[in-house]
């Protein structure tokens, strides 16, 4: 049962002047913080570390054979096609309306990238059954992955069976959208991949409101993503809706609107993101004076933030990270925990896929890891791939100070216990350590990171429920000095690269 408005509205501002808001933000401007439109590092959140902006040229001959993906590994497969173009996205995608709707050429671009991404499945395969490394989840995302056909979306599914060995019971997600859902045949399709193993389903209706919908270039208005949520709880226990708080003609007032709608709607999983901004039209128009108005301030998005963590809590769901909401524990999606720590195994096949996977080296601090990207333009992918080449261009070594860095920037999220390993490194970069130190000094001082104790009672460190409100800026401060310079020159530059490895690739075989 929803409180009314006014009474919810007070509650936030409330619990706002409680964390010293709107006082405060001077000093965690001073401090670097505050709520950015801008993607961090390329992405809409601090998603993995190192970012994907900072990776750079990288020759796979280099590196590939000391790579030891260990015992388990989480797959995640890009299918980069989409019935609309939305003015927010950033990702690798391409316009196909599906089968029925879509021209021979178009049909032949899709038939091209899967066979690609088969192929680069094949290699893999090969690679992890050498190290008897078996898949422990699957996350088939995009792009809209429920906008292929029930007989491709099969024989891939197939195909990463017969190719890798994923364990049983391992949870297997696929990303659909309200209109391939709620198209005809779209519950029935459902029920197939329910058949084929599939355990999860997630998709973004982003906002129920129609203005929002509209600008966000969605296709639909706001019944349609709410018959999808009807459907989808027909079909599967766990499923998860992403909303943005912050879209274009966004509002406070908007998020209790949504809000509304799913107190009605009750889904197990809700993924509430913040809207950033890369080179889409959402990016150019929070640029133009005559635009940037219809876009929330600060702290009208601080306001927001606190009213989806206060309601949400009253309707019984758990707050596992600032975005992500469950209404109970075992819906809490595995594929996220991965994908935000480099220090765990995920392999990435498709268009601007990416993977981390460590190397071998003694003692366990001394051993290296990477950060690996595919190419990132969709026809240069298959292109590359068709011809028998590991489509590999960029990455980062994650030796000692990207470790020490990775602590910081993905292990504040949930609580960052110093161990042997992070200890021995501190000793071994004194001036790195000394420039975190500061930093979590100055941070503290604001009032964004707070000292803990876990349940056996070692000694911590976590974002504050102030610092939580600007969770992925806040963590964005500690990227690595040599991270943050790239970064820097890449924007200085005035364009993201992507350069493709001058050296020749090893060929998939």
């Amino acid at each position: 049962m929803m409180r009314s408005q006014e009474t919810a509205f007070d509650e936030a501002h409330s619990s706002l002047r409680l964390l010293g808001i709107p006082a405060v933000l001077p000093a965690l401007h001073a401090a670097g913080i505050s709520i950015s439109r801008s993607v961090l590092g390329g992405s809409h959140s601090v998603a993995i570390y190192p970012p994907i902006d900072s990776l750079t040229p990288l020759d796979p001959l280099s590196f590939l054979e000391e790579v030891e993906w260990g015992a388990e590994t989480s797959l995640y497969v890009h299918i980069p096609f989409c019935e609309t173009r939305c003015t927010f996205c950033h990702y690798a995608v391409d316009h196909y309306a599906g089968w029925a709707k879509g021209s021979v050429a178009n049909d032949d671009k899709v038939e091209r990238y899967l066979a690609a991404l088969k192929r680069e499945l094949m290699f893999w395969g090969t690679r992890l059954a050498r190290s008897k490394t078996v898949v422990s989840s699957v996350y088939i995302g995009g792009g809209t992955p429920l906008v292929l056909e029930e007989a491709v979306l099969g024989d891939l599914i197939r195909t990463i069976r017969d190719e890798l060995e994923v364990l049983s019971g391992a949870e297997v997600c696929i990303e659909g959208s309200p209109l391939t859902i709620t198209a005809p045949g779209g519950e029935d399709k459902l029920r197939f991949l329910k058949e084929q193993g599939v355990t999860r389903l997630s998709f973004g209706a982003q906002s129920f409101n129609d203005t929002v919908l509209k600008y966000a270039a969605r296709g639909y208005k706001r019944d349609v993503p709410i018959r999808a949520c009807s459907i989808a709880e027909q079909v599967f226990e766990n499923w998860n809706i992403d909303l943005i708080q912050g879209l274009y003609n966004g509002s406070p007032s908007e998020t209790w609107d949504n809000l509304e709608v799913i107190a009605g709607i009750r889904p197990a999983h809700v993924t509430w993101y913040h809207g950033r901004f890369a080179d889409r039209p959402q990016g150019h128009w929070y640029k133009k004076d005559s635009k940037q108005a219809n876009f929330e301030g600060e702290f009208a998005t601080l306001l927001g933030r606190m009213l989806i963590w206060q309601e949400l809590a009253a309707l019984g769901y758990h707050q596992t990270d600032g975005n992500r909401f469950v209404r109970a524990h075992r819906f809490i999606d595995p594929f996220k925990k991965i994908r935000t720590s480099a220090s765990s195994h995920l392999l990435g096949v498709g268009a601007a896929a990416y993977s981390h996977v460590g190397a071998g080296g003694s003692p366990a601090w001394r051993r290296r890891g990477y950060v690996l990207r595919n190419e990132p333009n969709i026809r240069a992918y298959v292109d590359t791939v068709l011809t028998g080449n590991i489509p590999i261009t960029t990455g980062r070594v994650i030796d000692q100070e990207e470790s020490l860095a990775t602590s910081y920037a993905t292990g504040l999220r949930h609580g960052r216990i110093e161990d042997e390993d992070l200890r021995s490194i501190r000793t071994e970069s004194p001036q790195l350590s000394r420039h975190y130190d500061a930093l979590v000094n100055e941070l503290s001082n604001a009032g964004a990171l707070q000292a803990y104790f876990d349940e056996e009672g070692k000694a911590g460190l976590r974002l504050s429920k102030l610092g939580r409100l600007f969770e992925d800026e806040t963590l964005a401060l500690f990227f690595s000095p040599l991270v943050k310079s790239t970064l820097a020159a890449k924007s200085l530059a005035g364009r993201v690269l992507h350069p493709i490895a001058e050296k020749p690739m090893e060929k998939l075989s």
